[in-house]
C-alpha cells in the first residue's frame, strides 16, 4: 500500500470507530490483530477480544466520550499515525497517540501512546486480558 492508501485506511478505521460500527471497523483490521499500550507496556492479540471489545466493551467506551479533536497525522509505507484529545465524561482529558501498522491491505492493530487511566476507560472490564510485551 502506499502511504496515502494506509492514511485512508486509518482514517475509515477511525471513522468506524467513531461512528461505533464494529463490522466497519473489524474489515479494516487482519484477523488476529494486535493491540499494544505503552508506557503501560501491555498488549493484547486476537481477533476473538478484538471482536467481543468492538462489540461489547467499545459502545460503553464511546457513551462516556463528550469530545474529541485530531492534532495530526503522518504516514509513511510501513504505518499510520493519529494524535489526538479525547475527553472522557466532560472532565477528563486525554492525550493519545495511536499508531496504526498495515499489511497487505489491512491494518495489524494499534500501538497507542496514552496514560493507563485512558486504558482502563478504553478497556474496562477486558483490561485483565492484558499481557506483558
Amino acid at each position: 500500500m502506499t502511504p496515502e492508501e494506509i492514511l485512508d485506511l486509518a482514517r475509515e478505521h477511525a471513522a468506524a470507530e467513531a461512528e461505533n460500527d464494529a463490522e466497519r471497523t473489524l474489515a479494516t483490521l487482519v484477523d488476529e490483530p494486535t493491540y499494544e499500550f505503552w508506557p503501560m507496556g501491555k498488549g493484547f492479540t486476537g481477533g476473538d477480544l478484538a471482536r467481543t471489545f468492538y462489540l461489547e466493551q467499545y459502545p460503553k467506551f464511546a457513551k462516556r466520550v463528550t469530545d474529541f479533536g485530531v492534532l495530526g497525522e503522518w504516514t509513511n509505507d510501513q504505518c499510520a499515525i493519529q494524535e489526538y484529545w479525547i475527553e472522557i465524561d466532560g472532565q477528563t482529558r486525554h492525550m493519545v497517540m495511536s499508531m496504526m501498522p498495515a499489511a497487505g491491505d489491512l491494518l495489524t492493530g494499534e500501538k497507542l501512546y496514552c496514560d493507563d487511566a485512558f486504558v482502563e476507560a478504553l478497556l474496562g472490564p477486558l483490561c485483565v486480558h492484558l499481557k506483558p510485551l
